[in-house]
């Protein structure tokens, strides 16, 4: 089973401004899924060929968009709900309001419960933050006189997606 890999990072409490800092674990992500991978991979599980698996992808992302632009939910059984979401300045009074008040327009997605993985079914593996990978690089550097073996790519290994210090 893949670990799911986080850092702690220490934060200010946003409901009590004045209470001291904590740290709360962050999701340090293990890379990407290609669209061309998943398409592969759909093909390869099933009689499709990757061209239809796209094909298939493509039409199913355009009646979404198409449903979401005529003001509709969009709710796929064992996957979840689409749905569009925005923000808008305020105004005193009703009659002054008008549509370019309307910004952040959004898509929001809910996992239904079967997209949502059981917490007995994850392994958790602690990183370390970007921010202290780049101080244990620099010490490495100051203690072998700027030469680290010839790793010119700049990964240093730990975590490979990282960076995500950022609250999802």
């Amino acid at each position: 089973m893949p670990n799911v890999c986080y850092s702690l990072v220490k934060r200010p409490n946003p409901l009590k401004k004045n209470a001291p800092k904590k740290f709360y674990a962050v999701v340090q992500k293990s890379g990407n899924m290609s669209y061309e991978k998943l398409k592969e991979d759909i093909s390869f599980s099933t009689t499709c060929t990757p061209g239809e698996v796209s094909l298939i992808i493509e039409t199913l992302l355009r009646y979404i968009r198409e449903g979401l632009k005529a003001g509709q939910s969009i709710y796929l059984d064992k996957f979840g709900q689409f749905r569009l979401s925005f923000s808008s300045k305020g105004v005193e009074n009703a009659k002054d309001f008008n549509t370019d008040l309307i910004h952040g327009l959004r898509v929001v997605f809910h996992p239904c419960k079967e997209m949502k993985p059981e917490r007995k079914n994850i392994v958790f593996e602690k990183k370390a933050t970007v921010t202290e990978q780049k101080a244990l690089l620099k010490a490495q550097l100051k203690e072998s006189g700027g030469n680290t073996g010839g790793n010119t790519g700049g990964n240093t290994g730990g975590n490979t997606g990282g960076g995500d210090e950022s609250m999802d």
